[in-house]
Formats: structure tokens, sequence, C-alpha cells
């Protein structure tokens, strides 16, 4: 078997624009990925198209390592999110050949699973008027956890507003529970400074938070590491924009995480998600993707999570309608949980038709700004 082709196909849907894979063989079967990247999507489909598909056409889809170290290290430049995700969405792809190919779903190929379904958490996805509105919908439907944002930081921006509305969202959010149990993460984008992290964090003590989200930015390990050191009882949890093995390995090493988060899209794919959670486990850290895109990736994260002994549990966006309406064939979402697929490779099929109907669209950058015009160091 032999790659005859690889392009790629860009979704525009509300606050994203998905970046959809196809690798086209000679024995007629095409490997489905996904490579959604916000902001340089463009980049991402000609690193894809013009750098990756003349390097792998020709070769045995099949020999999936090989392709992937061939992607990574012949090329000169090893990191940086765009070649990454290329690689990512190339990798999803391989994988749904050999699953296709030997009549299998992606996980048996991983070793078979570690669980019989995969748990995953909702986010406040719906637009709804409120966080605690957006919590009770999805305990309705039959998640056990829930997480939110960290909400307007206004113009200018201001940290102290922020924990304020951390704080005040908590405890609306909690109010609505009641007696359902539902287990909470907050997303901090990295916009806390490290005092005020600890301050916004010590405001959730006693709430049942499963763990705060990248509450410092990552630009310098020194500050999430001084944070958990403060031994604030909360669990800490970092990684969505840290690509493959090697970036996640300082982090471990200095043991200042107690959940990672690497991203199915970006940090490697398949191959290099199941690297990065091994690495993880001699580490005792546990680990929860970032998976907030389209219906490919959540496909093969449930793959991953399914074969991975230290899996916590999963990211699943479902604000667009789209993410449903795309997809022929697909994951099956009961109660709060993945159920594995049975289906051979991913189990997911795309409707082309569609897809062309919404065609990309710049996405807008997040810009916060101090009161004196600066631009904040976050």
């Amino acid at each position: 078997m032999k790659i005859t082709a690889i392009h790629t196909r860009v979704m525009g849907v509300p606050g994203r624009n998905w970046i959809f894979v196809f690798v086209e063989t000679d024995a007629g079967i095409t490997g489905i990925g996904e490579a959604t990247t916000e902001y340089q999507e463009q980049a991402v489909v000609a690193a894809i198209e013009q750098h990756f598909a003349p390097l792998l056409v020709g070769k045995d889809p099949r020999e999936i390592e090989r392709l992937w170290q061939m992607m990574y290290r012949l090329y000169w430049w090893r990191q940086g999110v765009v070649m990454t995700s290329a690689m990512s969405g190339i990798d999803q792809a391989l994988w749904d050949i050999a699953g296709k190919a030997y009549g299998q779903p992606v996980y048996r190929l991983l070793g078979g699973p570690c669980r019989d379904r995969v748990r995953l958490y909702a986010r406040g996805d719906l637009g709804l008027p409120t966080m605690a509105s957006e919590a009770e919908a999805a305990i309705k439907e039959g998640f056990t956890a829930f997480k939110w944002g960290y909400g307007p930081t206004g113009r200018p921006f201001d940290e102290a507003e922020n924990i304020r509305t951390a704080h005040a969202t908590a405890q609306s959010i909690v109010a609505a529970m009641g007696d359902q149990p539902l287990d909470l993460m907050i997303d901090c984008a990295g916009l806390f400074s490290l005092n005020g992290a600890i301050q916004m964090i010590r405001g959730l003590q006693g709430y049942p938070i499963l763990f705060v989200e990248e509450p410092v930015g990552i630009d310098n390990f020194n500050e999430i590491e001084r944070l958990h050191q403060a031994g604030l009882g909360i669990n800490l949890a970092l990684g969505e924009r840290l690509c493959t093995r090697w970036a996640f390995r300082e982090l471990l090493e200095r043991r200042a995480v107690d959940v990672i988060q690497p991203d199915i899209c970006h940090a490697g794919g398949i191959s290099e998600l199941r690297k990065i959670g091994t690495m993880a486990e001699v580490y005792g850290v546990r680990i929860a993707p970032h998976n907030p895109y389209g219906p490919v990736a959540l496909a093969a994260a449930v793959h991953v999570a399914a074969a991975m002994s230290n899996f916590l549990i999963l990211e699943y966006c479902r604000f667009s309608p789209l993410f449903f309406a795309v997809q022929k064939q697909g994951i099956s979402v009961v109660n709060g949980y993945a159920e594995l697929p049975t289906a051979p490779g991913l189990g997911v099929e795309l409707k082309m038709e569609l897809i062309e109907q919404h065609p990309y669209s710049p996405l807008s950058i997040r810009s916060y700004f101090a009161a004196d015009g600066a631009i904040p160091l976050i």
C-alpha cells in the first residue's frame, strides 16, 4: 500500500476553522485526521500540502513511526505549532488508514482498551446567559464534570476584577448544582500573575475543583513550579500550548503540575500523545487532553484515552451544531461518556459537501491592554 495524495479542507465554524486532513492510498483507503489550529491555519495547510505531502507520497502509510520520524527529523526546524500541528493531522490520518486496513478500531492497535468508556467534561459552550445555567444544562445532559473560562477581562485589563469574577462564578455554579455531583475546572488561559493565581486559587478552596488550568503563563516554568510548591491543595494543569514530548519533559522533571493537557491536534498526533502520556505516568501525573476542536480530533483523542492507563478526563466541545451535522459517522456520547467505537480506524466519516459550504474565515485575535495602552505581560 502506498500514499498517493495528501490534501486538506478547511471548514469555518463559529470561533474556529477546522482543518481536516485526508491521506489517500492506492488501496482505495482514505485516512482522515484533524490539524485545527487557531490563527495559523493557512500556515498549517501549507505545511501539510507543500512540505509534508511531497515527502510522504509514495510511502507505505502503515509505517507510522517511520513517517513520524521523517516529518520531525528531516526538517531543520523541529518545533513550533505550525509544523507539529501539520504532523498531528497527518499522523491521525495514518492511524485511521491502519485501522481500516486491519479491520480494527485504532485503540485496539494501541494495545487495547484500559477502560470501558471515556469520561468527558462539558464546557460553557451553549450560549446560555450564565455559567450557572450552562452547568445546569451539562448536568441534565448527564455530564459529571464542567469547565468554565476566566470570564471577561475588560478594558483595561484588570487582574483583581478577573479574580473577583472567578470567585463569583464558582459560587454561582456551586449554588446551581444543589445536591448534584459535578467536578469543576476553570480555564485561566495563562492570564494571572503568580500572586494573582495564588489569590484566585485560595478563593476556590472548598469547592469541588478537579483542576485549575493554565493559571499562569507558559513562557516561564518557574512560575508554575513556584505555584505548585505553594501547596494550595488544588490540582494544577498545563500543556495545551506545548508540543511534543520534548516540551513536556522539563515540566514533568520539575514536578510542576498534577495534570498535563497535550492537544492531539498540536502535540504530534496519536503517536506522540501516547508517548507523552507514558512519560507522565512515570511521574504519577494524569493526562486530560486539551480538545476544543472538531469531530475528528474528538475521535482521535477518544482512541488514545481508551488505551492510556493514566488518562483522567477529556474535553468535549459542543458549541456548534455543525459539529454534529458534518459527521456521517462519529463518536457516540452517552451520559457524559464517549462510547468506545467499534468501526475500523477512527470511526468518523465526514460530509464533504457541508465542509465546502463553510469556507475559511479569519479569526479575531484576543486583545488585552493595560490602562496605559501597553500589552500586559500575560
